[in-house]
Order: C-alpha cells, then structure tokens, then sequence
C-alpha cells in the first residue's frame, strides 16, 4: 500500500503554518529580555509555543489535504479462462413501469441488479448485450471493471438501440436469445457460458424447451431475473402488467427463473454453473481511496488548542504538578 498525491504543489500552502511560529518565536526573545530586566520567572516554555505550534499543524494538515492524497492498493488481478458470461438488459418500453411516483423504474433495478453480479463475481468475464426485438451487444466478455459499469451506467437506456420496426414496441422476444448460438457473443475459449436476462419477462410467446436445448448444445446455460409487479405501470400510457405467471412457464420449461429480490440466489446459480475452472493472472487491479477529507478532519485537532482560553492548560498542568 502506498500513498500517491494528486497536487503535491499545493502543499507549498502549508508553509503559511510557519509565521505564527516564527512570531511567536521573535515575540518569546522579546518578552525573555524584559523579563530579566524586570526580574519576572520564566514561563513554561511548552505553554508559550503550543498555540504558535498547533497552528502551524493545522496548516500543515491543510496543507497535505489539498495536495488531495489517496492510499492506492495493488493486487494481481486473476480470470476465469474457461468461462465468461454476458449480462442482456431488457430496454424494451415496459421496463419504464414503476409501481408510483418516485420510485425507481424496472430498467433502473435491473442496472443496479447487473453492477451488484459484476461484484459479485470479479474473475469471471462479462458482458453486456440490450434485448427487445432483437439481441444487440454493448460489450463483449471483460473483467475491465470500469467499461463494465460504464456501459450499464451510461449506455445502457430504453430503446438505446430501439428495436426493429415493430406493431408492439412493448414486447419482448426471448426467440433472440438463440442469436448466441450463432454469433460470436463468446469467446471460443469459454466453454461455460452463462447468459443472465434481466427482464420483466412480458415476452411474445416463444419455444421455451427448444431454445432451452439450442443454448445448451452451445454449453449456453440462461438463467432469467424477473423485475415485475402487479401493480406497476407506465405514466401516461395504456400499458397494464401482464403474464403474471412467466417465471412458472419458465422454471416448468427447465429455466433457471428467479424475482429480482433473489440476488443470492442468483449468484449461486452462476457459481454452481460454473463450477471451478483455470485461472489466470492478467496483470494488476489499483484502487485508489481518497484520505484528504480525513486529513482536513484531522486538522479540527490542534486547532482546539487554539481555542482554548490563554492560560487556561499550563494552569491545569500545573496544579497537577
């Protein structure tokens, strides 16, 4: 662990620390002069310089702050070479159902459903892929944590791309899932492949068995989060939640299909896919974590000194002398 600092000019500031001191300083051999002249004892030396020294620490400390450093960790980042996985984010027109104002819509739960697998997994290589009426990817497999949330934070959108032309832009076909047996959505390394669909799951009616036993013969295994309730709805338009059932006719068909408020459970259904595997390392994964707020916090200590009424501490410890 080592500490790195953004602008280390800007600890130059923390020299203005240094004229209260040398004040006090020049002020302590005048007032000496005096008082041998005048015959008076010398004060305690500590309790003349600690307020002059406490200021000058809380500049120094403003100081570091704004040079903005930050504690950066360093690990050897390892991939599953043998599985790789790809995240299809439904954006069809009914993922913008919520169930009232202000709370969040289908398609934002499931980018927060996709960030949090991401995490949760960190060796295996994923992808991203928007489903409608058809399967277009955003990104290929990766363990690049920061395109990963890139592409769900900023790219991922509803009707981005907008699908087909289509009579029913609310639907979705899970028909398309079956590109992935043809197209090259995987690598040719990745002999399990996982394809998690984050959808509401309000489809056109689909052969559930046959395109089940398509992706398998590609050693594909889907597995389906549903982000869906009754009383969801569409402001200003017509849509009404249907097939209230999906996740039955899925799992009585052989797919994996659980409601978005499983995340555990998803997981392990990936892991146990999976199973165990070849590792390798493919470099170095750096986090950085920013310490100048706590630095500016720990400036508020010495400044306490300086608040304290004069004479106040050396009497203190001088009666317990």
């Amino acid at each position: 662990m080592t500490v790195v600092f953004e602008t280390p000019a800007a600890a130059l500031a923390g020299l203005v620390g240094l004229v209260p001191v040398a004040v006090a300083l020049v002020r302590s051999r005048q007032a000496s002069g005096l008082r041998r002249v005048l015959g008076l004892p010398e004060p305690n030396g500590r309790a003349r310089l600690a307020r002059p020294l406490a200021l000058g620490c809380a500049f120094a400390l403003l100081g570091l702050a704004a040079t903005q450093p930050s504690l950066v960790r360093q690990r050897e980042r390892h991939v599953r070479t043998d599985a790789e996985m790809l995240v299809v984010l439904d954006n069809s027109r009914s993922m913008l159902a919520t169930s009232k104002r202000g709370s969040p819509p289908r398609y934002r739960r499931a980018a927060a459903f996709a960030r949090r697998l991401r995490t949760a997994l960190p060796e295996l290589p994923t992808g991203v892929a928007a489903l409608n009426n058809r399967l277009l990817p955003y990104l290929f497999p990766t363990v690049d944590e920061q395109a990963y949330a890139s592409v769900v934070d900023h790219a991922y959108g509803i009707q981005k791309p907008s699908p087909a032309i289509d009579p029913d832009p609310l639907a979705t076909s899970f028909d398309e899932l079956n590109e992935v047996t043809t197209q090259r959505f995987f690598s040719p390394a990745a002999r399990k492949r996982v394809l998690v669909v984050l959808s509401d799951a309000e489809t056109r009616p689909f052969a559930a068995r046959p395109t089940l036993a398509a992706l398998r013969r590609t050693h594909t295994t889907p597995v389906v989060v549903r982000f869906w309730s009754p009383d969801e709805r569409i402001p200003h338009e017509s849509y009404r939640p249907t097939q209230a059932d999906r996740l039955a006719q899925l799992r009585a068909a052989g797919w994996p299909a659980y409601a978005e408020r499983h995340p555990a459970a998803v997981v392990h259904q990936i892991e146990e896919t999976i199973g165990s595997g070849p590792v390798a390392a493919v470099g170095y994964q750096r986090r950085e974590t920013p310490i100048a707020p706590i630095v500016a916090l720990a400036a508020l200590a010495p400044l306490l000194l300086v608040v304290v009424p004069p004479g106040l501490l050396p009497r203190r410890r001088l009666a317990g002398s």
